[in-house]
């Protein structure tokens, strides 16, 4: 079977993927912001020594680590006006919402296993010394584990990154939505979806590239969406 090209078509749409492009890097940047703020609070707690704190924030955690973001952006778009009367999420709020939760978990347990992965005894040595338990964080700890968990978390804003195209699920105008609009009016599907792969590639390999370049992503982590 043969199949007769049009690229011309991509041409003709550019500036609306240019656009769903651009929301796509702007959701993501807003999902990373968020994702990472609450993953600290939550990793921070998980790794603590206090046992209500801990536990309460596992809960979090395991809850989001299991659940695929899809389901999660269609249950939260559709049941949380329907739970919750007087609450309403636009679109994009919903999207950002879900892809920081998500995130956040994972975030949480990459900042947990920086934070315990420091040898006990300097901890203990800092104590000794009548370092307070804050400056023991801020000053001894957290320098050694960020450089622990650099790697980890550049694959997971990628990963990030990539599960920002769900939200078309519930019609956010992002690079694969606004395609999605352009096939329906132009009934080119392998020309438009060839031209959404072609844009994620601009975006993401630059950026894993120079990760790698500088040692920071030995390899782009993936998680279930």
């Amino acid at each position: 079977m043969s199949y007769s090209w049009e690229w011309s078509v991509v041409g003709a749409y550019f500036p609306a993927l240019l656009r769903g492009a651009w929301l796509t890097i702007e959701l993501t940047a807003a999902s990373i912001l968020f994702g990472t703020l609450l993953g600290i609070v939550a990793g921070v707690m998980r790794a603590s020594s206090v046992r209500v704190l801990r536990w309460s924030v596992a809960i979090y955690i395991e809850i989001f680590l299991a659940l695929p973001v899809l389901v999660l952006l269609i249950w939260v778009y559709y049941c949380v006006p329907i739970l919750f009367p007087g609450v309403t999420l636009s679109n994009i709020a919903t999207a950002i919402l879900v892809l920081a939760l998500s995130l956040g978990a994972f975030v949480a347990e990459i900042v947990r296993a920086g934070i315990t992965g420091i040898p006990r005894s300097q901890v203990e040595v800092a104590w000794s010394m009548g370092i307070s338990g804050l400056a023991t964080l801020q000053h001894i700890i957290l320098p050694q584990a960020i450089r622990l968990m650099i790697p980890p978390l550049m694959g997971q804003y990628i990963t990030c990154w990539k599960l920002s195209s769900l939200a078309s699920v519930i019609a956010v105008y992002e690079l694969v939505h606004s395609a999605q609009n352009v096939i329906s009016v132009t009934y080119r599907p392998l020309e438009l979806y060839t031209a959404v792969a072609v844009f994620y590639l601009a975006m993401i390999l630059p950026v894993n590239l120079i990760l790698k370049r500088f040692e920071l992503v030995p390899s782009t982590a993936q998680r279930p969406g």
